[in-house]
């Protein structure tokens, strides 16, 4: 497989990923593409290290080690705080928002 194509795979990989949920200062998807998209930097590239981004990256999307390292409930509902994942997770999908008030009863008591 030649250097051209690993990187064609790369960015089909690449563009796969899902948008990210919080906005940050620098995408890695967008990142990504704009280096594989450099001809100079897949020319001086090794093809080894190619294939080896393109295997991690495969890996990344098919969420290979999430579904390998299941969380069990204990981690993810612990007993000191059951509702801790649950509240942090719709923070992130943007589901529901705390307000200033809530967030206070949140450090204040730990709820």
């Amino acid at each position: 497989m030649s250097k051209a194509e690993l990187a064609e795979r790369i960015l089909s990989v690449l563009k796969t990923l899902p948008k990210d949920r919080i906005k940050h200062y620098a995408s890695f998807k967008d990142v990504q593409i704009a280096r594989f998209l450099d001809a100079a930097f897949i020319e001086k590239t090794p093809e080894e290290d190619l294939k080896l981004q393109y295997i991690a990256l495969r890996d990344l999307v098919n969420d290979k080690y999430k579904n390998y390292y299941k969380l069990d409930d204990k981690l993810l509902k612990p007993k000191g705080n059951p509702q801790y994942y649950d509240r942090i997770m719709s923070e992130i999908k943007g589901e529901k928002k705390e307000t200033w008030l809530s967030a206070m009863r949140t450090v204040v008591f730990g709820k």
